[in-house]
């Protein structure tokens, strides 16, 4: 019986149905494009793993590995290593930052190293070198020309197309120059204190489990050694990807939000119209349970249906989605379907519509039977309490982050959304309550126009609700765009360096320093010590600890900050770019004999992922040399000033006699940086120069790829924001159809009836539009200094822009809606059985 009285009660309202389908249906579309994205991106990278990483294990670190006992865990069946570091690579008069890449003959153990003629990179000599077609281009260098690297020269054997991983990797700080070993003793890039990274790859005989790992990890007994296997590899080198499907997810969820919003609305009208039926229902003897099973079924129903529609598209929509990541970004996705990009839009397109129509249906499960002689059909029912949605509240806030992978910004968008909705649906009803009187004053249209405004009030709200969260969300991307570019263009804009230097050795400071005081176009802002070591203990206990374990973005980020090798300094002060947060600066100089701890501060953000505070104890290992600290303040470090800044900063006495490196910040005059670059690498060849310049431009570049995806995705969540106001708009003028038909009975034209239906629309956008722009003032302010850690940058052009184009769609919609319900007859109309 329950069935038939579903599909019987559906048959009986097909508008309903279909509007209700339309726009959950489209709320979901944003959802599982993403998550087919996301399957897309992981099964290419998980095809390709082997190749992305060379081999079935590797392990790295900046500094030496006791890898001997790897093979007491595991059966190796063979082994290479190789070397990362930086250097200035030159030719002609020209000069440039390279990533050299120090392999042997056997490296990778799977795939290959592609040249430009399509052979295989394969080295037949020590004075070979094959480099990015990147260098090529910025240093106009050739086949067989001589390649300036430290010491020597190399001749240019061939250009690198693909090494695997370079087709998913959004572009370092230099581009890669491949050399042997030997070609590494002939440059003379290594010496005491060099910043590499040595890379030990394997090729193992057995399959490689969560069991394995942890054993290989306590038997190198490493805290800083970074242990790969495949998966993992394709984990890292999609990281950033991860991040933008990570926003796209939330965007797409707020596309879900708007689409419940109008299936909140629609359902409740639904039941407002059912109330009497429900009530008859009761009244002849069938059970409040079987007539909650059918109003929840006939939900289930819809649900369904509308996801199935919404993943039938993911077809359509996604190819657009890879095409526009392969155009922007380089990439070479194809497109795929897995069980789980399916499973979870139809769970969420499923249980978000469940949990809310239980909170909508259970007040009309107490109808008192009275109602049922009651000849009052006008009006807006009784709305839930409040607390019965807690439940979707629930689910929304956890799928935020999930999808988000980051308890921060899931929590900041889920709270966004329901805080400015609550406080909307609170605050808008009791001002338009207060309007009331404006439907008494002025002209006929602007007294009807305020007339329905402020009487339907709940549905006015709603479409206000909508347009308020698809301007926020389209002004958003915009927003936090400029947020970041002033942030990363400010010190090129004031006093800030232009040159980036690391790998200069002690003896040559003071050489570096006299050749920028002779070159008065350039000026030395900081040269900092650099020693590097390994943090072994967090508050007497020794670091164990794997990336696999976390769930979110934030723990990630947490472990492998303590388990990365770090780089310790020492000052006296703060430089211009630090501001102390808490406790105080290290002070007088320590004396092992006085002192069991010697005295440090940390970045506070630094401190928070490693779980410290000041008092508390951390100890490293300086070149096998254990060294046990004390925290005795926090400092604030304005990164993207570009000036040599640290995690950890040392008292004096501690860290003078360390084998170090210096790092070092230079301002150059503008359009003496090539010039300057070109000199010192004539001088230092050994020493590495990055341009700030140069580098800012890279990621602004990438940054720009960035934006246009995202905002092709908020762009298509304004589309299902203003089809979700195209369906409230038409349900809104069915419900008030026979209120239009007896205006023009009474002897208003159509042109008149429009005048006020545009009327009420200007004023419901312009007021949403406007709370949206400045609803997402609030929310990238937020967002810039919980997520970004950045000043946020008010722009009047991209808040005032899409009020103006919110408001004119508005109007359009509007208008086409009215004009096809105004061509129906009154007669026709007044003659319908409601």
């Amino acid at each position: 019986m329950v069935f038939r009285l579903i599909f019987r009660e559906l048959k009986s309202s097909p508008k309903f149905s279909l509007i209700f389908i339309l726009n959950l249906a489209i709320g979901l579309i944003g959802l599982v494009a993403i998550q087919s994205f996301k399957s897309s991106f992981s099964d290419e990278l998980n095809s390709r793993s082997k190749t992305i990483l060379g081999g079935d294990l590797s392990i790295s670190s900046r500094l030496d590995v006791d890898i001997s006992k790897v093979s007491d865990v595991i059966k190796v069946e063979d082994l290479t290593r190789s070397i990362r570091l930086f250097s200035m690579a030159g030719y002609s008069e020209q000069s440039r930052l390279a990533s050299i890449r120090v392999i042997e003959d056997k490296y990778p153990f799977y795939g290959n190293i592609v040249l430009e003629d399509g052979s295989f990179l394969e080295f037949k000599n020590d004075h070979e070198a094959y480099i990015y077609p990147e260098l090529k281009r910025q240093l106009n260098i050739s086949l067989g020309d001589e390649l300036i690297v430290g010491e020597t020269t190399f001749k240019v054997a061939g250009f690198v197309i693909d090494d695997g991983a370079q087709s998913f990797q959004m572009g370092g700080i230099a581009p890669r120059v491949y050399i042997t070993f030997k070609g590494l003793e002939r440059a003379e890039l290594i010496k005491e204190g060099s910043t590499y990274s040595n890379k030990y790859l394997f090729k193992v005989k057995e399959k490689i489990t969560k069991e394995k790992l942890k054993a290989i990890s306590l038997a190198i007994n490493d805290s800083s050694a970074r242990i790969v296997t495949p998966e993992k590899s394709s984990q890292q080198v999609s990281r950033i990807l991860n991040y933008i499907n990570d926003f796209l997810g939330l965007v797409s969820l707020s596309g879900l939000f708007l689409a419940s919003m109008a299936m909140m609305y629609l359902f409740r009208s639904f039941l407002y119209k059912r109330r009497k039926e429900i009530a008859i229902f009761q009244f002849l003897g069938l059970k409040k349970s079987t007539v909650f099973f059918v109003l929840i079924g006939q939900l289930f129903v819809l649900s369904l249906i509308s996801s199935l529609i919404a993943i039938s598209f993911g077809p359509v929509i996604l190819p657009l989605i890879i095409k526009l990541f392969n155009e922007q970004l380089g990439y070479n996705l194809q497109l795929t379907y897995t069980f789980a990009s399916i499973l979870i839009p139809l769970i969420v397109g499923i249980l978000s519509p469940m949990l809310i129509g239980v909170a909508l249906i259970l007040p009309y499960l107490n109808i008192d039977f009275k109602f049922l002689f009651s000849f009052d059909d006008e009006g807006e029912g009784q709305g839930s309490r409040w607390y019965i949605y807690l439940p979707w509240i629930i689910f929304f806030y956890i799928i935020s982050i999930v999808i988000g992978h980051s308890v921060i910004i899931g929590s900041i968008f889920a709270s966004f959304l329901f805080l400015s909705l609550g406080l909307l649906f609170l605050i808008g009803n009791f001002i338009l309550k207060r309007l009331r009187g404006l439907s008494q004053r002025g002209s006929l249209s602007r007294k009807l126009a305020w007339g329905f405004l402020t009487r339907y009030r709940v549905s006015s709200l709603f479409i206000i609700a909508s347009l308020m969260i698809s301007t926020t969300m389209i002004t958003l991307i915009p927003t936090l765009r400029n947020v970041l570019l002033t942030e990363l263009e400010g010190p090129l804009r004031g006093d800030g360096p232009a040159l980036f230097l690391f790998d200069i050795q002690p003896e040559q400071v003071e050489d570096l320093n006299s050749f920028f005081v002779a070159n008065e176009e350039s000026e030395v802002l900081v040269m900092a010590p650099m020693i590097r070591s390994r943090l072994s203990k967090i508050k007497g206990e020794r670091i164990q600890s794997s990336v696999e374990e976390s769930m979110t973005r934030e723990q990630e980020r947490a472990i492998r900050m303590r388990n990365r090798g770090v780089n310790l300094s020492y000052r006296e002060g703060l430089d211009i770019s630090e501001t102390l947060t808490a406790g105080r600066l290290t002070e007088g100089v320590y004396d092992l004999e006085k002192s069991e701890f010697a005295e440090i501060t940390l970045e506070h953000r630094y401190a928070s992922r490693l779980g410290v505070d000041i008092g508390d104890t951390l100890e490293f290992e300086i070149f096998g040399i254990p060294l046990a600290t004390k925290i005795v303040g926090l400092r604030e470090v304005k990164w993207t000033s570009f000036r040599p800044n640290f995690f950890i900063q040392f008292q004096k006495g501690v860290l003078e006699d360390a084998p170090k490196t210096f790092v070092s910040a230079v301002k150059v005059n503008k359009g003496s940086v090539g010039d300057i670059s070109q000199k010192l690498f004539e001088k230092f060849p050994n020493v590495s120069v990055v341009d700030i310049t140069r580098a800012i431009d890279r990621v602004t570049n990438i940054m720009e790829s960035m934006v246009l995806i995202l905002t092709s995705m908020t762009l298509l969540v304004f589309i299902v924001g203003l089809l979700v106001l195209y369906s409230l708009i038409s349900h809104q003028l069915i419900i008030r159809l026979k209120d239009l038909n007896l205006l023009k009975i009474l002897g208003l034209n159509d042109r008149m009836i429009l005048k006020v239906v545009l009327l009420e629309t200007s004023i419901i956008a312009l007021s949403s539009s406007i709370i949206g722009s400045l609803l997402c003032v609030i929310l990238g302010a937020i967002v810039s200094k919980v997520a970004f850690k950045s000043s946020f940058v008010f722009s009047l052009p991209i808040a005032i822009m899409p009020i103006i184009g919110v408001s004119f769609i508005s109007l359009v919609i509007t208008y086409l809606a009215t004009r096809s319900m105004l061509k129906r007859n009154a007669a026709e109309v007044f003659g319908e059985v409601n």
